[in-house]
């Protein structure tokens, strides 16, 4: 039995649309997923092709060495960057004698320019490590 709703103007009435998924469509959707997900990992050795992992190297790709030289254009450019903040920065802490609201502002922009140069330092090894524990499992 639907539900209706009488409009006043016509006197029709009209049944009632619900927007939220029912139960049972939300259970079926689970349950063929997880189906799906029994079923892939039920088949022995690796699901669909066994492809080669070839180690990441810019050898023979074209404009490789100008891609390496645009990374470390940009590194510079980032350092260049965290130096100006905290040289900035400092200048406004003392400036201001450390208290006023510059003050603590100044100390925002050293602080900021010193974690924006750790994490430009780290790039690379943080990249490079995730992708080896990536690859390990491979």
């Amino acid at each position: 039995m639907s539900q209706t709703v009488e409009r006043e103007e016509t006197g029709r009435e009209w049944p009632v649309v619900s927007t939220k998924p029912r139960r049972r469509d939300r259970c079926r959707k689970a349950m063929r997923g997880t189906l799906l997900f029994a079923a892939v990992a039920a088949m022995p050795g690796r699901a669909f092709a066994q492809i080669a992992d070839p180690a990441p190297t810019n050898a023979g790709l074209p404009g490789g060495a100008l891609i390496a030289q645009v990374i470390g254009w940009g590194k510079w450019v980032g350092l260049a960057v965290c130096v100006l903040a905290i040289v900035f920065g400092a200048a406004t802490w003392r400036g201001m004698g450390g208290n006023s609201g510059r003050g603590v502002e100044g100390k925002a922009y050293v602080g900021a320019g010193m974690l924006g140069a750790m994490i430009i330092g780290l790039a690379v090894v943080a990249v490079n490590t995730l992708y080896g524990a990536g690859n390990a499992g491979g």
